[in-house]
């Protein structure tokens, strides 16, 4: 493996690191309803909390965004949908944290619904690199689980005073699952330089 791939790699568990921050944010706000309100209402809050709830957002898309690079990079496959998706996510990601819940440009109109299909896609297109059976597993309990969960959002299923609530509990398996996979891809591979022979180990 590069050195390129390898750090482009290693740098995504600083989405579910980062995360962290967007996930917990609200209960330090004062009058925030951490419950009710989402992730995304912080940056309506004070400007000290907005700047930092939308720094990490970009932060988290950017990582995304190269994380899609180390996937296109490395993929066995001549096209990768993993990749695909996951820059598309990554993008959504960059324009939450410009702009705010009054514009469709939040999000970019959605373009968050692509999460169904990263861990999906980079079970399949990985299989034959992460040998892991428990992770392909958990790749399919994501995905699935991310179905069920926009489900209930369009179908209006989730109470209002809990909509703040039950996303941040969505947050973390979302944001979670890049750590692990990168974990994943690069258990069994190390760069080529010497001198990173010891950055990972076998599992």
């Amino acid at each position: 493996m590069k050195q390129l791939d390898y750090w482009l790699i290693k740098q995504a568990h600083l989405i579910w690191l980062v995360s962290i921050i967007n996930i917990g944010i609200g209960v330090i706000i004062p009058g925030f309803d951490f419950l009710a309100k989402s992730i995304s209402h912080v940056a309506l809050e004070a400007p000290v909390f907005a700047i930092i709830h939308r720094t990490a957002d970009i932060v988290i898309g950017l990582s995304m965004c190269g994380f899609a690079c180390a996937i296109s990079r490395t993929s066995p496959n001549r096209f990768s949908l993993a990749s695909l998706s996951t820059l598309l996510l990554g993008l959504s990601m960059i324009s939450a944290g410009i702009w705010t819940l009054e514009t469709p440009l939040h999000l970019l109109y959605n373009l968050s619904i692509f999460m169904i299909i990263v861990p999906l896609a980079f079970a399949l297109e990985f299989k034959n690199r992460c040998h892991s059976l428990k992770f392909e597993y958990l790749c399919m309990a994501i995905t699935c689980l991310h179905v069920f969960m926009f489900w209930l959002i369009y179908a209006g299923f989730i109470p209002a005073e809990f909509n703040g609530l039950v996303q941040r509990l969505w947050a973390i398996p979302t944001m979670g699952w890049f750590g692990v996979a990168a974990y994943r891809l690069l258990q069994r591979n190390q760069p080529d330089n010497p001198l990173f022979n010891n950055a990972n180990t076998d599992g």
